[in-house]
């Protein structure tokens, strides 16, 4: 049964503290570019709840609103013609909300905090920001407003780029997908302790076509079905079955967008992801940044939390590295599929679209020095040399 969240903002959790770093420490890069091309940028928090917790850690409004600050700051003015617009939407906390970031000055700007919820709002409110850059904050409480129809029409709406950031409880959807086909999933282990999801509107998941409806409309596909019937069948486990479904979710997102990275958020080894971040762009320069920010990100996530800030011994080795699911992967491994993306790219490509696409392809598999010292090994002329990126 879903919770509550009246005991939610109390204190910020870990897993918040690395979800909302990995927005922060796009943001500020992103406002900085999309800037350059003098047209105005878009960023809705659809989510946003009060702003900051009750131990005065800030939530993801106050950073958002840090990195505009900090990148205005430092622009000048004749060298942007756009501006940054900032829309909070939050259904229970909206008054709290504007309180909590009243400190922020107007000169660049007050901030819209709309009353409600998302999926009720955000078409009309997108629906006036064609031909601007929109980023998208999608952190629900839960997995029921997560409507796929929204992310399909959200790609046709004529904005000059769109890029969304996904907070997705695919453990909690999986579970919620063998209640509705009637499937025991008890004594899972992968699928135990997920009673601390809390949702808006708490939606009573069980074995009807209602709930099999809804679970096909966030996943935009019933392709969850199979999953759950090899999942009964014992072909795979809860943790096989949640990734394949993450694999699954990203080929649907990928066919509106070009460019869909994911990045689980764990906190100790073996363990399950508390969420899975997804982004969605269509320009590699997106995807390339933002695919840096996650390998940077999932190193403080294994280090700092998993393993206490020790490295790991394989970190003093060149023929191993881990991938964003923290899996060992042999450096001979990567060279194989570096040479498979190689061998598919035709004509000539720019080194940051061409690691876009293999990232895009294969996920993080490893940082991209890696794949630069390997790419240096190779003897291909389909590469336009850049400095390393």
């Amino acid at each position: 049964m879903a919770k509550d969240n009246k005991d939610f903002f109390k204190f910020k959790n870990s897993w918040s503290e690395i979800k909302d770093k990995l927005l922060g420490c796009y943001l500020t890069p992103y406002f900085q570019k999309i800037l350059t091309n003098r047209r105005a940028i878009f960023y809705v928090d659809c989510f946003a709840g009060k702003g900051k917790f009750e131990d005065g850690k800030p939530g993801s409004p106050i950073i958002a609103l840090q990195a505009r600050d900090k990148c205005l700051s430092n622009t000048t003015q004749e060298n942007v013609n756009g501006k940054i617009e900032i829309c909070f939407i939050e259904l229970n906390h909206a008054q709290e909300l504007i309180e909590n970031i009243s400190c922020f000055s107007d000169d660049y700007g007050r901030p819209n905090v709309v009353s409600g919820k998302y999926e009720e709002i955000i078409v009309d409110l997108l629906s006036r920001a064609r031909g601007a850059n929109v980023f998208l904050y999608i952190d629900p409480y839960g997995i029921r407003a997560l409507d796929s129809e929204l992310f399909e029409k959200f790609e046709t709406y004529g904005f000059h780029s769109i890029e969304i950031l996904i907070n997705f409880n695919s453990f909690g959807f999986f579970r919620d997908a063998c209640r509705a086909m009637g499937v025991n999933y008890t004594n899972d282990e992968a699928l135990q302790g997920l009673d601390d999801l809390v949702e808006y509107d708490p939606t009573k998941v069980g074995a009807s076509k209602q709930s099999k409806d809804l679970l096909t409309k966030i996943a935009g596909g019933d392709y969850w079905k199979s999953i759950v019937e090899s999942y009964n069948n014992k072909e795979i486990n809860g943790y096989k079955a949640e990734k394949k479904f993450s694999s699954e979710y990203k080929k649907m997102l990928r066919k509106k967008y070009n460019y869909v990275l994911d990045m689980p958020i764990r906190l100790k080894p073996g363990h399950r992801p508390k969420y899975r971040m997804f982004h969605v762009c269509n320009h590699e320069d997106g995807c390339f940044l933002m695919a840096q920010n996650m390998q940077r990100r999932k190193d403080e996530l294994f280090i700092n939390i998993q393993q206490n800030g020790r490295r790991s011994i394989f970190e003093f080795f060149d023929t191993v590295s881990f991938t964003a699911e923290n899996e060992l992967m042999p450096v001979g491994e990567i060279r194989k599929k570096l040479k498979v993306y190689l061998a598919k790219v035709s004509g000539n490509v720019g080194l940051k679209k061409f690691l876009a696409g293999f990232v895009n392809e294969f996920g993080l598999l490893c940082e991209f020095k890696v794949i630069h010292s390997i790419l240096d090994g190779f003897d291909n002329r389909k590469l336009t040399r850049q400095r390393r990126l």
